[in-house]
Order: structure tokens, then C-alpha cells, then sequence
């Protein structure tokens, strides 16, 4: 029983509608009736319905157009057309339409109160999944004005309709899965889940079972069949995080899924075919990798058939406000918090700043920021202080160091902890900040503990 769904009722016949009142009435449905086209289509814009029961033959239209109509104006709410001359040809073209069902007079109580609990249940799924969707696109919402991410905006535009292959390129932190999850909501596969793999995050030896899925006993651990992330992406989209960290054996059978559509799990012998769009990511210089043998050519093509290129924020400095607005309204309305300002000067020195870690790094910045501040003012030293401070804070001086070596190597320490937070720990950006070896850098890393 349902006490709160209401349900419009058009027919020209009153004994139907007489009918169909009572029938829904007694199981709890509110109902509001109509006996022309037009008197429905003003109900429906005028008034917020559950689902429309509507007759096929109307005195002053016909009942497909008016369904055509309502949802137009309302795409979620379903539609069961009802009929004394139902016929396959007009069932399957009302379904094409969108039409969630066809009832064929005289109507039959059991079958009528089926079909509404089926068309409601799917209508609320329906609200459900544009509800998502709005979170979904609110959660990876892309923020800026500046030309740099204008052009990306444009290509998002033009790419997302296609069903071809999209390589996104840019530096840890500038926002690449949020340009990935921008493409596939504005795609026709949008109504599903983006799946994504990280392909650093996988060791070679389980990546291809990652993605390929494998049976029971291909290997050791496996005890029981388990679908490839390929699978779970049919009729979607399948993310590739940092495809440059891939292994070439990898490389290979994802290339060759890529040309032919076709999976096979480790372990087993069947071959299945998938309808799945793949979009790639990487924070690494593939074009020179392909060229220098690290990462295949034909790979590398077949990925790139649109690229995507993330600006820095170094690049995009004008859009630093705004992102440092949203980060700001998201976290306090998130832990209901004032909201709090910059001065002008604070503002200022944050689009100076390096930010080396890009828009991952600011947001990280906004959270210590709204835990460490003591009032809604934010100044410039506060700002400076956060930016500056490292993550793990030495001892002091008077407790740690007694000689000149020790003073040396806890100022060693604390600058390179320094530059590790503002790379958001990235060794090999470190790195280069620092003009050593990343294997020299983790030797001292190691010393230093």
C-alpha cells in the first residue's frame, strides 16, 4: 500500500475511470481524473503525479502523442497506456517511445495493481538514479573560467558523445578523474557506473586478473570465479588511472581487448565480447615513453584517438579563487562551520604560489586550514604558516640536537619533509625540487627515518 503515490487517470469512458478509481483507491493510491488529451496534459504540468494510466483513443488526440508530450515535460514519470485494441505493432511502439506498459480492456484488478506497484517501483529507481546522477556530477564538479580550462570544458563537449577511446594527460593532482567522470556523464552510458582501476595501485602479477577477471583454480588464491573490472564496465565506462605504470605484458592484452571488444578471464578458455568505452589517464609523458620503447606505440595510439591535456594550476592561476570558494563552502557546509574569509593579501599570495601538488594539494590546504584556524579572518601569515609547516614537526632543537651534525641533519630532515608535503609526497617530483637521484633520495629518506 502505498498512501502517498497519486496517479492520474485518463479516459474518455467514465465507467473506466469510475473503475480504476476504485480499484486504486481501495490499495491506498490517490488518483486525479481526466477525460480529454488536453485536460490531462494541463493535470500533469500543473501537478506533481507518481505515474499516468492514459487511454490510447481519446476524443480530442491521441493517447501516444499525449504520452509523447508528458515526457517530454517529465521524463521520470512513467507512463501505462491502456487500450480495447492493444496489438503487438502498437505495444512495442509505445514501449519504443519510452512507455512503461500496455493494458489491454476489459482490465483486470490483479493485473492493473501489478503493473502500477512495477511502474512506481521503476519510476522511484528512475528518480533514484537522476538523483545520483546530480550528486554524482556535484561531487566531480569541474571549477574555473580561465581559457586553459575553457578548452577543456570544449573538448569535454565535443568528446563525451562519441564512443571512442579518450586519453587524458597531466600532472598528479590537476583533476584527470574528474575530467574522466565529466566525459562519461555527459555520454549516452551516463545511466551506469564509471568503473575505474588504478594501475599503479595493482602489482603486475594481479593486474590482468584485476581487469580480465579469472575462474576458480587459475591460480592459487583464487577460490572462487571473479568478474574483471572489463565486465563490471559493460555498456559504461572503464577508467584506466595511471596507465603509464603498466606493464607492457599488460599493455598487450589491453590492447588487444581495445581492437576486437574481447575479454577472457585468467584461467579459463571462453572468449566473451563487451561493449565498454575505456578512457585513460596518466601523469606521465607517453608520447616520449612510446618513442623510447617504455610504453607501446600501438597502444598509445589506439588510447590517444582524443586527447585531453589538464592544465596545472600554475597555469590557471585566475581560477585559484573560485576553487578555493568551492573547497571552502563544501567543507563547512560538510561540518557545519562558518564559512570563513581571506584578506585580500592571503588571497594574493595563493595565486603566487607554486602549488606544485595542483588542485589536490589546495584542497589538502583547505582542510588544515578550516582545523587549524582560530578565527573566520584568515591573514596572510596563517596562510604562510600552513603552506610552510611540515607534516611531522621535529623535536625541538634543545631536546634533539646537541652537535653540529645533528643541527644539519635535522634541518636536512625538516626541509625535505617540506618539499615532500608540497609535492604531496611524489618522489619523483621531489625529486627534481631537489636536484637529486630518486634513489638517492630514498637513501636519505631511509637515513632519516
Amino acid at each position: 500500500m502505498n498512501q502517498t503515490s497519486k496517479i492520474l487517470i485518463t479516459d474518455d469512458n467514465l465507467s473506466i475511470c469510475q473503475i480504476l478509481e476504485k480499484i486504486l483507491t481501495s490499495d491506498g493510491y490517490l488518483t486525479e481524473v481526466a477525460n480529454e488529451g488536453k485536460q490531462a496534459l494541463n493535470l500533469f504540468r500543473d501537478n506533481d503525479f507518481d505515474l499516468v494510466l492514459l487511454d490510447v483513443q481519446l476524443p480530442d488526440s491521441d493517447g501516444l502523442e499525449i504520452a509523447t508530450e508528458m515526457m517530454k515535460q517529465k521524463p521520470h514519470i512513467p507512463i501505462v497506456l491502456i487500450s480495447a485494441y492493444a496489438t503487438v505493432t502498437r505495444a512495442v511502439e509505445a514501449t519504443k517511445k519510452g512507455i512503461f506498459d500496455f493494458l489491454e480492456k476489459p482490465l483486470e484488478r490483479d493485473r492493473i495493481l501489478v503493473t502500477v506497484r512495477n511502474a512506481l517501483a521503476q519510476g522511484k529507481l528512475e528518480q533514484e538514479l537522476e538523483q545520483y546522477k546530480h550528486d554524482s556530477m556535484a561531487q566531480f564538479k569541474m571549477i574555473g573560467n580561465s581559457p586553459a580550462i575553457r578548452e577543456v570544458y570544449d573538448a569535454i563537449e565535443k568528446i563525451a558523445p562519441t564512443n571512442s577511446p579518450v586519453l587524458v594527460l597531466g600532472e598528479n593532482g590537476v583533476g584527470k578523474e574528474l575530467v574522466a567522470q565529466a566525459v562519461h556523464n555527459k555520454s549516452s552510458r551516463a545511466n551506469k557506473q564509471m568503473i575505474k582501476i588504478n594501475c599503479a595501485a595493482i602489482p603486475d602479477e594481479l593486474l590482468e586478473s584485476e581487469l580480465f577477471g579469472h575462474t576458480k583454480g587459475a591460480f592459487t588464491s583464487a577460490h572462487i570465479s571473479k568478474r574483471g573490472r572489463i565486465e563490471m564496465a559493460e555498456n559504461s565506462t572503464l577508467f584506466l588511472d595511471e596507465i603509464g605504470d603498466m606493464s607492457i605484458s599488460a599493455q598487450a592484452k589491453v590492447l588487444r581487448f581495445l581492437e576486437s571488444g574481447e575479454i577472457q578471464r585468467v584461467g579459463s578458455t571462453e572468449i566473451s565480447q563487451v561493449n565498454v568505452r575505456v578512457i585513460a589517464a596518466s601523469n606521465k609523458n607517453l608520447p616520449r615513453m612510446a618513442e623510447e620503447g617504455t610504453f607501446r606505440q600501438d597502444l598509445f595510439y589506439r588510447l590517444s584517438v582524443f586527447n585531453i591535456h589538464v592544465p596545472p594550476l600554475r597555469d590557471r592561476k585566475e581560477d585559484i579563487p573560485l576553487i578555493l570558494d568551492f573547497f571552502l563552502t563544501s567543507n563547512a557546509e560538510a561540518n557545519g562551520n562558518i564559512k570563513p574569509r581571506l584578506t585580500p593579501s592571503a588571497i594574493r599570495f595563493l595565486k603566487s604560489y607554486s602549488w606544485l601538488g595542483n588542485i589536490r594539494q589546495l584542497r589538502n590546504f583547505v582542510e588544515r586550514l578550516m582545523v587549524m584556524k582560530t578565527s573566520d579572518l584568515i591573514d596572510l601569515q596563517l596562510v604562510k604558516f600552513l603552506l610552510t609547516e611540515p607534516t611531522n614537526t621535529p623535536a625541538k632543537a634543545t631536546e634533539e640536537v646537541k652537535t653540529l651534525s645533528d643541527a644539519k641533519k635535522n634541518f636536512e630532515k625538516e626541509y625535505i619533509l617540506s618539499i615532500l608535503e608540497e609535492t604531496q609526497w611524489n618522489i619523483a617530483k621531489a625529486a627534481r625540487v631537489l636536484s637529486v637521484d630518486r634513489a638517492n633520495l630514498y637513501r636519505k629518506m631511509k637515513g632519516l627515518g
